[in-house]
């Protein structure tokens, strides 16, 4: 359940990376494609107002008989040479001006652009024949045509960027649909994930975790014991077995309420001192059960110096000795190649209640 839980995990967290490449992806491709296109419809404007404006210059220099103003404007047509041509090919002319305009992905503009540098170069010689002397009225007449063309050109440029606005603005609501979609789903996904762990988390608690000490009870210790039977170790075992003494005493004078602090004090220091050891479970009413994998004598005496050193500390605080914290302890460490599990439980125990009348005997604490 754990390992389907993480893949679903993965998966969500996926899903999520690849909507969020997709949506920058889209959003700034859409945003620079949306740039070019402003670009060519400005452009495109200024190619019709400014081949009007260079067209009534010429128009007024031709008349303008006395030749006292000169009204020609060479750098204008050398400007609008170098639009024309990188609307047409998307690049400038080599040593003019970059204007970063792109090649609008439209048949009907393509078309129209191509007609426009045509007619340009049509208009373009009919200037020049009018600076030479000729009747500029032809060229009024082109340039007539000529703005027609020019303010086709605008338009189809216009309505091809609206198309891809809107097209733009169509793929960017069905994205955060769907993206809104999948939040909803992953959520609803983590919310039921959540319930279905906190129910085996209870189911786990009742099962196999102690109501009194909150450590692994009976049945938890017994399943780690069935799990080395059925997956015996290649490596030496620790085993140990702890009874508390005195404790009949304690809730004899305190009541069990007494005793069963002195249990759940006794069980957190445990747990504490076993946490980078191994497994450790109440076994019975007061005794408790150490098993450490891969272990050797210097664990075992890590382990009981932190038990020890716990012990003292609560016990330091304590006037009475039917408050204090009193324990036997008997420990095996062996492999299961020549000792079975239940043999060193066995072992265990039988050198926890040796000490235990050791202890008696000497009237030693622990």
């Amino acid at each position: 359940m754990k390992k389907i839980k993480e893949k679903k995990e993965y998966i969500i967290i996926i899903i999520s990376i690849i909507l969020f490449i997709g949506v920058s992806v889209l959003s700034f491709t859409s945003i620079k494609q949306l740039q070019g296109n402003a670009r060519v419809v400005n452009f495109d404007g200024i190619v019709r107002g400014a081949t009007q404006k260079l067209m009534k210059e010429e128009i007024m220099d031709a008349y303008n008989k006395d030749g006292d103003t000169d009204y020609t404007d060479d750098k204008l047509i050398a400007r609008l040479d170098s639009i024309i041509n990188e609307l047409k090919t998307g690049k400038p002319i080599p040593g003019a001006e970059d204007n970063k305009l792109i090649v609008l992905q439209d048949s009907a503009h393509k078309a129209l652009i191509e007609e426009v540098s045509l007619s340009w170069a049509s208009l373009k010689d009919e200037l020049y024949n009018v600076r030479g002397g000729a009747d500029p009225h032809s060229l009024f007449e082109m340039s007539q045509d000529y703005f027609v063309l020019v303010n086709d050109t605008v338009f189809a440029a216009e309505a091809f960027s609206e198309k891809q606005v809107t097209r733009t603005t169509s793929m960017i609501i069905i994205v955060n649909v769907v993206i809104i979609l999948f939040i909803l789903f992953a959520i609803f996904m983590i919310y039921r994930g959540q319930v279905s762990q906190r129910k085996a988390d209870a189911l786990g608690l009742i099962a196999y975790v102690d109501v009194l000490t909150k450590m692994n009870n009976r049945a938890s210790c017994e399943r780690k014991i069935d799990s080395l039977k059925d997956a015996p170790s290649s490596k030496d075992l620790a085993v140990l077995m702890f009874d508390m003494n005195n404790l009949k005493l304690t809730n004899d004078f305190l009541g069990h309420q007494g005793g069963d602090i002195l249990i759940t004090k006794f069980a957190h220091i445990l747990m504490e001192s076993a946490a980078k050891f191994g497994f450790i479970g109440r076994y019975g009413g007061d005794e408790f059960l150490a098993i450490f994998e891969d272990s050797n004598l210097n664990d075992v005496k890590g382990f009981l110096d932190l038990v020890r050193t716990g012990t003292r500390a609560y016990n330091s605080v304590k006037v009475n000795d039917i408050e204090k914290i009193s324990f036997s302890v008997g420990h095996i460490i062996a492999n299961q190649k020549d000792t079975s599990i239940d043999e060193m439980i066995y072992e265990a125990d039988r050198q926890m209640y040796a000490n235990k009348r050791k202890m008696k005997t000497n009237g030693a604490l622990w």
